[in-house]
């Protein structure tokens, strides 16, 4: 990811590196939907759709809080990864969403 970040700043990629997505993220919350199910574009290989961030009740220390919630929904080609790959791929974004300041020091 480094190198590709690298070569898009430097302003050196190739047409090829530019070209034919593999992923696509879909903001449906801007249209007040909490969830969906994402289908792929081909030939993209996966897709990640976020549901609007809403306040719900959430249990947080055994307590019972409000919590600011988003849902987040994907869709994968199994042939080119497996559930386990997708869920951690799900945590990953969870997990950064929840701790920005953590994801922008992993770049």
């Amino acid at each position: 990811m480094r190198e590709i970040i690298d070569v898009a700043r430097s302003g050196k990629a190739s047409p090829a590196q530019l070209s034919g997505p593999t992923f696509t993220l879909n903001n449906y919350g801007v249209f007040g939907t909490d969830g969906a199910t994402p289908i792929i574009n081909h030939p993209e290989v996966a897709i990640l759709g976020i549901g609007r961030i809403i306040d719900k009740p959430w249990v947080v220390n055994g307590e019972l809080a409000v919590r600011k919630v988003a849902t987040l929904s994907t869709a994968f080609d199994h042939r080119v990864c497996d559930g386990g790959a997708a869920g951690g791929f799900i945590r990953f974004v969870a997990d950064c969403i929840e701790n920005p300041s953590g994801a922008l020091a992993r770049i």
